[in-house]
């Protein structure tokens, strides 16, 4: 079996075996429940759609995943309400539900790349340390340098100027 398949797998049983996942798991099937419930009881005896829990299950299921067939449509107010506090619930439930099936996928990656950043980023400040030491040592070798020439162009003026004295005398 190639490896990515079986890394694959791998990631699979661990995200389906974690705790966020359960966790995410039973809030959204929660919410589709007493969403269902709330649904049925307000639409049950005016809405020709709804005619048993699972209409109401279709409906809850279909508006909380942001689907939302057309199929069942709420008629009385309430059941509107009910809706659009769904489809925001909803979005967020399920977002964060793909969140955890892209960070089971792609987390370990992520974290790898995260510090192979940080150990490029110590280098790169070690790199930065190293020049501006080097460029502390060459800046005092300069001054040095500089220093010496103008001794020996000291010197140099003073031998010329002894010739030159010499040489009207």
């Amino acid at each position: 079996m190639d490896i990515d398949v079986l890394v694959f797998f791998k990631r699979i049983t661990g995200l389906l075996v974690s705790f966020p996942f359960w966790m995410m798991t039973f809030l959204c099937n929660i919410a589709v429940f007493i969403s269902s419930m709330i649904f049925l009881a307000l639409e049950k005896a005016v809405n020709p759609s709804v005619n048993s829990m699972i209409d109401a299950v279709w409906w809850s299921f279909s508006t909380i995943t942001t689907v939302g067939y057309g199929d069942i449509t709420p008629i009385t107010f309430w059941g509107k309400i009910l809706g659009i506090v769904l489809m925001i619930v909803g979005t967020g439930l399920f977002v964060s539900y793909t969140a955890l099936f892209a960070n089971a996928m792609l987390g370990r990656e992520f974290t790898r790349l995260g510090r192979r950043v940080t150990m490029i980023g110590k280098n790169v400040q070690g790199i930065q340390s190293e020049l501006h030491e080097e460029e502390e040592i060459l800046g005092n070798q300069i001054r040095n340098l500089n220093s010496s020439l103008t001794r020996l162009e000291k010197r140099l003026d003073d031998i010329d100027n002894k010739n030159g004295n010499k040489e009207t005398k």
